[in-house]
């Protein structure tokens, strides 16, 4: 199994970072390995979300350039805009699909971005995914 770089975040804010395979949309719990290779099992309805990202140190000042204009040539899926409880606002596609009442994926469209992928606890959001 391959394993990918994975930053956990908790709803109460806490950040963990982590290793773990591809698992499919509505997991609970996620299984994981801490970046010092112990076991972790999370609850999905402990986090935020899971943000699989090309490295841990990211660049929390990026502001992304693309607008929505160009992030719909990109998608071959559903264009969504989600607003997290914690005033967090991300755009990413999902798959038409997807099952929002369990934890889902959305794929980040700008290349640029250091996260991927993020797997979603929907609620940690205050309000369903907008279609964009």
């Amino acid at each position: 199994m391959e394993y990918r770089k994975l930053i956990l975040r908790y709803l109460d804010g806490k950040v963990v970072t982590a290793l773990a395979g591809f698992f499919e949309n509505g997991t609970d719990p996620i299984s994981a390995l801490k970046s010092d290779g112990t076991p972790l099992c999370v609850n999905v309805s402990d986090l935020k979300a899971a943000f699989f990202v090309r490295d841990y140190l990211g660049n929390p000042s990026y502001q992304s350039l693309l607008d929505e204009e160009e992030l719909r040539k990109r998608t071959s899926g559903v264009l969504v805009k989600l607003y997290f409880n914690d005033g967090e606002i991300m755009m990413g596609q999902i798959s038409k699909s997807t099952d929002l009442t369990k934890g889902f994926f959305v794929k980040v469209l700008d290349p640029d971005d250091n996260n991927i992928l993020v797997y979603v606890n929907p609620l940690s959001l205050a309000k369903p995914p907008e279609t964009v």
